[in-house]
């Protein structure tokens, strides 16, 4: 009996592995985890860890490192950077971010089909308050913004709209939410966040995801991946510095800073990066309490991590942590860092780590599974280049949410003039108007993480005083924009108009 019910089970196994196996990875009708998982076993270690490799995008890199103004094709001299051409086409090379043409995009993955397996490259941008870094996209209201509306179905209309332009260039993937919680009015990254409490942090970024990613994480051709940011406790630096240490109990970190991110997990959220601060000491980057202990064996986040611009690398070079370059890729990984973001010798000190017996390879097999799942879900392997279907200029119902949500999110702190009980606002059509400021005639007021757009699709407050009084006279004191640079001597030089300074008075 024993010999029979061994004799089952093993022809049961082999049952199950012959089924596993017999899974074709290029057809579209398996789900994307059997798919990943099939398309695993065919693929060398170089292949594996070079999924695990993001590099920024050639035209990106600064004059004389590249070719970063010419009109790109799937050419070596082209694309500017021969090596990390031939890094595409051997397969070790997963993923790019600020890819900032379509048609740099259509390069790229063209080249990624001269790769032995054909594996489709992730193409991340920083899409914040829109895909603002491309011109002609739609720029809406920053964060902090946002979150004065009170509106999370606002934002998660606004998160589906970004997706729909993002994809339109090939982009498929946003380094977006910012999910800390900011506790300090000095930090510069204010602006990127949705403010001090957690609760609306979490409400107004779970929203985002939904609108970024889908409900139901079924990434159609209209949507793409999120990444909530940054893991964790940065919006209250020591001094106010970015990336500067934090010290916090246990207590207020799952109370203050961890909310959010409990909430993004919950809500499907596909990837998530570290922080650039020390948590008590350690550095987000190399926290196996933070990215296994917690974010996954507690939170039960199933996607995969990336690293921040070259804070794998500050390990070594900012926060000493390591005692070179190579421990710090080593230690990163061993912590739970699936992608490398930007920088060369990663894949070398991977692969060197693997041989060795330093780091499992079962380590790298659980990154690339998590991968080549999104990979395969956001329908990559089916439509590699992409298509755009329409023009981005097409969007005006965009520019109206993002109008309409500009609107919302403004906030009237007092509205009288000067103690007196007479509202200022709204003004009727004033015979004479005051206006000064940098931000006053500049395209400043687009916000961080975006790019300078047409000025025929951009309208200043100077330009919107001018549209709603045309009658008005408009005096002005600009110290910036298009009157004058922003500096010491530019500011002294310039002299209110006398007639203006006794109205003041």
């Amino acid at each position: 009996m024993l010999h029979s019910h061994l004799v089952a089970v093993a022809l049961s196994t082999a049952i199950l592995l012959s089924s596993c196996s017999s899974v074709d990875w290029r057809d579209a009708s398996v789900p994307a985890s059997q798919r990943a998982k099939a398309l695993l076993r065919e693929m060398t270690l170089d292949e594996k860890i070079g999924q695990m490799c993001q590099y920024v995008a050639p035209c990106y890199v600064p004059p004389g490192q590249g070719s970063p103004y010419k009109n790109i094709d799937a050419t070596d001299e082209n694309l500017g950077n021969k090596d990390l051409a031939d890094k595409i086409r051997r397969g070790e090379a997963g993923a790019f971010l600020h890819v900032m043409t379509s048609k740099e995009a259509v390069a790229l993955q063209q080249l990624a089909q001269e790769s032995r397996l054909k594996i489709p490259l992730l193409i991340g941008i920083d899409a914040v308050h829109g895909n603002a870094l491309l011109e002609g996209c739609t720029v809406y209201p920053t964060n902090i913004n946002m979150a004065s509306t009170f509106n999370p179905s606002l934002m998660e209309k606004i998160g589906a709209e970004t997706a729909d332009e993002m994809r339109q260039t090939g982009a498929c993937w946003t380094f977006s939410p910012n999910l800390d919680v900011s506790r300090d009015a000095r930090w510069g990254r204010m602006g990127e966040t949705f403010g001090e409490d957690p609760l609306l942090v979490s409400e107004m970024g779970k929203r985002l995801i939904w609108g970024l990613q889908g409900r139901d994480q079924s990434y159609s051709q209209n949507h793409v991946l999120a990444c909530a940011k940054h893991l964790i406790a940065g919006g209250e630096p020591r001094g106010g510095l970015n990336a500067s240490p934090m010290d916090v109990s246990e207590g207020k970190l799952r109370e203050v800073f961890l909310p959010p991110f409990v909430a993004a997990v919950n809500a499907g959220v596909a990837t998530m990066m570290p922080a650039h601060n020390e948590i008590n000491g350690i550095p987000c980057h190399a926290n196996s309490w933070l990215l296994k202990d917690l974010l996954r064996a507690e939170l039960g986040f199933k996607g995969f991590t990336v690293s921040d611009w070259m804070d794998i690398e500050r390990l070594y070079s900012m926060h000493h942590f390591v005692k070179d370059s190579t421990e710090a890729f080593i230690t990163a990984v061993e912590a739970g860092v699936d992608i490398h973001m930007q920088g060369a010798k990663f894949f070398e000190a991977i692969r060197d780590a693997v041989k060795s017996g330093r780091i499992p390879e079962k380590r790298i097999d659980d990154a690339v599974l998590n991968i080549l799942t999104a990979k395969f879900a956001l329908g990559l392997f089916e439509n590699p280049v992409p298509v755009s279907k329409r023009s981005i200029d097409r969007s005006a119902e965009h520019r109206q949410t993002a109008l309409e949500a500009a609107r919302q999110g403004i906030v009237l702190l007092k509205n009288d003039s000067f103690g007196s009980s007479e509202k200022v606002l709204p003004l009727r059509s004033p015979k004479r108007i005051f206006l000064a400021g940098p931000n006053a005639d500049s395209q400043t007021i687009l916000g961080d993480w975006a790019a300078p757009q047409a000025d025929s699709l951009v309208a200043t407050v100077y330009d919107g005083m001018l549209e709603c009084f045309p009658d008005s006279e408009i005096d002005t004191m600009f110290f910036g924009g298009k009157i004058a640079s922003v500096d010491a001597r530019g500011i002294s030089d310039f002299r209110i108009r006398q007639d203006v300074r006794r109205e003041l008075r």
